[in-house]
């Protein structure tokens, strides 16, 4: 009887808590969450790895069982890769060829270029440049070992390993599979039957060769290179050019945590929150109420406000972030010629030059506000064309009803609309949150990481956000720091990758996918 009439209790009326008090137990539920989760996540980590252990058992097992039970054609298989296929019928010459063309080329590879590559890998290079004297008579620098090809082209090595394993288990599985048709009668299919195969049932596998092949080069290769630069003392006066760099263990984790930097990284790593929870939260409220304001019934005109806001958004970051940085004299926020002051001048007979992307003073408060107001005029219009969308498929029955029972517009909002919103976008505000803790474009254009406070080395700026300050590190210095900027990569890689993967799977958008109403 409970249930049912929990059931028949409008969405508006099924909580009854003051709003402070609703947030305050959103806050804790999330924080229990994420503690929960983590709690998990290190519990899981000895069963995956027991898990890992065991499968690789299983794969040499196999390999085991499936030479034993082999005939001779199977059993040459594992020394010829696809000797299974194209020995044992003329259909299967083009599948066992394609087997044995990837046991050539990794040969091939691993004798031209992985195999000195993996070689060097733990000294990464003796020699970094000698001399020759060519049949001219001149005298000639020549690079003999480069760090950094190195460190790329072992990592790629050792990726090539991994895809030539599970190939190769995969060639002995399909020639005992070959086999065991062959034995029982069964034909064996042909080149047309593999390629229908291949564009129908195995579509899906077809379709995904392009997609993973991006990833592990694009994604996977950087990312690995990165994390062993970290341990390396790559830099400005080890670049592979002029001279070697090597292995230093955690030294740049040291440079950056204590030595160099201090605690300078955790003031980075504070602003880079801080941003990341204004930019986010004020472009989406903003956003919301500016949606909720044009969709009322009252308000005219609503396609000409709508294509206004899109305005915003079609005009380059690039072209609107420029006109307000501190890097040309005609901008709007310079402190002789801006626009903005001299508004004040004219409009109000306020003579302030006041500095408003480069104020070093209060730890660079002002030009940190500046940018969290900059970025909600050019972030907003996005939230709200997607929370206009939203608002239009919000049943008006609810509405109705809860008019009925007396609920204001603010319960109403509560209980109904930010609901929905929430349910919606929060995957979105999610992401969101986790590319403004990497949002380069605000920070570069407008104040490229200034006001700066002069410390030694590279120091972060008042402005400077974890990748602006990554990016001056390795980039834009005279002197980069490539090992130490990798420590950074990898410290933003953490924070971002563990709050994206916690606070979704916490979320009420995947707990209750199917449930919702």
């Amino acid at each position: 009887m409970a249930d049912n009439t929990k059931a028949a209790t409008p969405t508006w009326k099924r909580f009854n808590r003051p709003w402070y008090q609703k947030l305050g137990l959103a806050i804790w539920n999330y924080i229990k969450n994420i503690g929960l989760m983590l709690w998990s996540i290190l519990k899981a980590i000895p069963k995956k790895v027991w898990s890992l252990m065991c499968s690789i058992g299983r794969c040499f097992q196999g390999l085991w069982f499936r030479f034993i039970k082999g005939d001779w054609r199977t059993k040459l298989s594992y020394l010829i890769m696809g000797f299974g296929c194209f020995s044992r019928s003329p259909k299967q010459i083009i599948k066992g060829l394609l087997w044995f063309a990837v046991e050539a080329l990794f040969i091939v590879y691993m004798i031209f270029v992985g195999g000195h590559n993996l070689w060097m890998m733990g000294s990464l290079g003796d020699v970094a440049q000698r001399k020759f004297i060519d049949e001219f008579g001149f005298e000639i620098m020549q690079t003999v070992d480069n760090s950094l090809e190195i460190l790329i082209f072992s990592v790629l090595t050792l990726m090539f390993m991994v895809f030539f394993v599970y190939m190769y288990i995969k060639n002995t599985k399909v020639c005992y599979e070959t086999q065991k048709r062959a034995e029982a009668g069964l034909s064996l299919s042909s080149p047309k039957q593999q390629l229908n195969y291949a564009l129908n049932d195995g579509y899906h596998v077809t379709v995904l060769v392009l997609p993973i092949l991006g990833i592990l080069f694009i994604t996977v290769l950087p990312l690995v290179t990165n994390i062993l630069i970290a341990f390396t003392n790559y830099d400005f006066f080890h670049a592979p050019t002029a001279k070697l760099f090597d292995w230093v263990g955690f030294e740049s984790f040291k440079n950056v945590f204590s030595k160099t930097y201090g605690t300078a990284i955790w003031s980075v790593l504070g602003w880079t929150l801080i941003w990341a929870v204004f930019a986010t939260f004020t472009n989406f409220f903003f956003g919301m109420f500016l949606a909720m304001i044009i969709n009322k019934k009252t308000i005219k005109l609503k396609a000409f406000w709508r294509t206004c806001f899109v305005i915003v958004i079609a005009v380059p970051d690039f072209v609107s972030l420029l006109m307000m940085s501190k890097f040309f004299g005609w901008n709007m926020l310079t402190e002789q010629t801006g626009t903005f002051n001299r508004m004040l001048e004219q409009w109000f007979g306020i003579n302030a030059n006041i500095n408003w992307l480069g104020d070093k003073a209060n730890n660079g408060l002002l030009p940190r506000i500046m940018v969290i107001v900059i970025n909600l005029w050019r972030g907003m219009p996005f939230t709200m064309l997607s929370t206009y969308g939203i608002l239009m498929n919000i049943p008006e029955e609810l509405y109705e009803s809860s008019r009925i029972d007396g609920a204001g517009p603010v319960r109403r909002f509560v209980s109904i609309t930010f609901p929905y919103i929430m349910f919606v976008m929060g995957p979105q505000l999610i992401t969101t949150f986790t590319g403004n803790i990497n949002n380069f474009n605000v920070i570069f254009f407008l104040t490229g990481g200034g006001p700066f406070m002069r410390i030694g080395g590279i120091s972060p700026g008042q402005t400077d956000l974890l990748v602006t300050w990554l990016y001056r590190m390795t980039v834009s210095s005279s002197q980069p720091e490539y090992s130490n900027g990798a420590v950074i990569g990898i410290f933003t890689f953490i924070i971002s990758s563990v709050f994206a993967l916690i606070v979704f799977n916490s979320s009420k958008s995947v707990k209750q996918e199917d449930t919702f109403q």
